[in-house]
């Protein structure tokens, strides 16, 4: 990808970003299931969750970088929309890692990264604010030094953690949201949030889109928008809807031995 169409596509995935019609992200895991879902959307995400179960891994940068950077270069030579990866931790704790892991993935083209603070030192736990924060602004740093306007999504995992009542985990998400923008971060992504009073104040406390992903209990797109909300991520959920159809034919070739109308060639 050149320079000039790579910086085009940074711009588009930022303008997608609207109050009252957010950008809704079917993620996909690798280039066949990008390119199927280019197909209707504006833009490509991945799930690294869905990633690594496709891949064999367990979540939590347990992929190879390498391999998520082939990912994403066959991802973004499939399709023509931005590609934003999902970089987990930005695979270190330092943020001179980050920003090394960052500047591989742009230079395969990619033009947003979710970059969370729930993963540190090899644990699912917080890491303190200030040292996301220098992750961000190094990643940013190095962005700008590409020459391109990276997407950055800082994700914020107070919710997913538990890190306390639904009140403190707010307190705390809006906390590192302010910490967060002030670093660079061009949105705020706070899965397990899913009571819509909360989303809503969250809106108004953060100048930052606010990205809310799929899990139970989420409410509609339509109620998401209602509140501001400016972009909804699926997560790993088509990846898992994906694998039960494939067993579920599986299952039905295995007991009726015919293939069954899924699997017919013009079925």
């Amino acid at each position: 990808m050149d320079a000039r169409t790579q910086q085009q596509y940074a711009e588009t995935f930022h303008a997608l970003h609207r109050t009252g019609d957010p950008l809704v992200l079917f993620n996909a895991w690798d280039a066949a299931t990008a390119k199927a879902i280019a197909k209707t959307s504006p833009a490509i995400a991945t799930s690294s969750g869905a990633v690594a179960s496709a891949l064999g891994y367990a979540d939590g940068e347990n992929v190879p970088l390498d391999v998520v950077t082939g990912l994403v270069t066959r991802i973004t030579a499939t399709v023509s929309v931005p590609v934003s990866i999902d970089l987990e931790a930005g695979y270190g704790d330092t943020p001179d890692a980050a920003a090394e892991s960052a500047a591989r993935i742009l230079q395969a083209g990619a033009v947003g990264i979710n970059i969370e603070d729930g993963l540190s030192e090899g644990k699912r736990q917080l890491a303190g604010a200030l040292q996301h924060a220098a992750k961000i602004k190094a990643v940013r740093d190095i962005a700008q030094g590409l020459g391109v306007r990276l997407f950055i999504n800082a994700r914020t995992d107070p919710f997913l953690l538990k890190f306390g009542s639904p009140e403190q985990c707010l307190n705390e998400a809006t906390r590192r949201a302010k910490v967060y923008a002030d670093a660079g971060a061009d949105g705020i992504f706070v899965p397990g949030l899913n009571d819509l009073a909360l989303i809503e104040r969250l809106v108004q406390l953060t100048p930052l889109p606010v990205n809310i992903m799929v899990t139970q209990g989420v409410p509609e797109i339509g109620d998401l928008a209602r509140v501001g909300v400016r972009r909804v991520s699926l997560g790993p959920w088509p990846m898992m809807a994906a694998m039960r159809v494939i067993g579920q034919a599986a299952a039905g070739v295995a007991a009726t031995r015919q293939y069954g109308t899924f699997l017919q060639p013009n079925g």
